[in-house]
């Protein structure tokens, strides 16, 4: 009966340790690696390109003023940005030269509320620009605005003459470049 028993019990332990290794579990793991990027993009209704004539005086003892020929043709700053922790990445704007006796300023607005834009995007800021570049948009951290028109920042330039520097106006068609660049912080 000693024996019975015995082989009872150890047919018992035996298939209770079977059950146990049934629910045996194991793990691995799983890394993901995230990229710092940036990237932006001028997007425009119709084209980027943006045209400015000097108006003709109404009167004499005036100055010259400026009007957008193209002021239908709005313009749009997209970006995507992953940022590293703790960091921020900012758009600055610059011109290919600064003609005599002008300023150029351009103004991003703040950015659009739409549907498409996720994350913390930046503040927009309006400056006058320079051939060194400023800061137009500030504080992004990882984000994206939208691709396309009505996403992201609008941008609205506009010219007016440099009073210190009036007197080095001269008649001339000018062809300038804007060039904006997405950097670290």
């Amino acid at each position: 009966m000693k024996k019975v028993t015995f082989l009872l019990a150890a047919i018992l332990v035996f298939g209770v340790s079977n059950l146990a290794k049934a629910q045996d579990s194991d793990a691995h793991k799983l890394y993901i690696k995230i990229e710092k990027q940036a990237m932006i993009a001028i997007e425009g209704e119709n084209s980027t390109d943006v045209r400015f004539e000097s108006d003709a005086f109404d009167k004499a003892g005036e100055e010259i003023t400026f009007k957008s020929v193209n002021n239908s043709n709005k313009l749009w700053l997209n970006y995507s940005s992953i940022v590293n922790k703790g960091g921020t990445n900012t758009i600055s704007a610059k011109v290919s030269s600064l003609p005599a006796g002008l300023k150029i300023q351009v103004a991003a607005s703040e950015s659009v509320s739409n549907s498409d834009k996720k994350g913390h995007t930046g503040t927009g800021h309006t400056v006058d620009l320079t051939t060194g570049g400023v800061t137009i948009v500030d504080g992004i951290k990882s984000c994206y605005t939208g691709s396309g028109s009505k996403k992201g920042h609008e941008l609205v330039y506009s010219v007016s003459t440099d009073e210190n520097n009036y007197g080095l106006l001269e008649a001339d068609n000018i062809d300038l470049t804007v060039t904006y660049t997405i950097s670290e912080n």
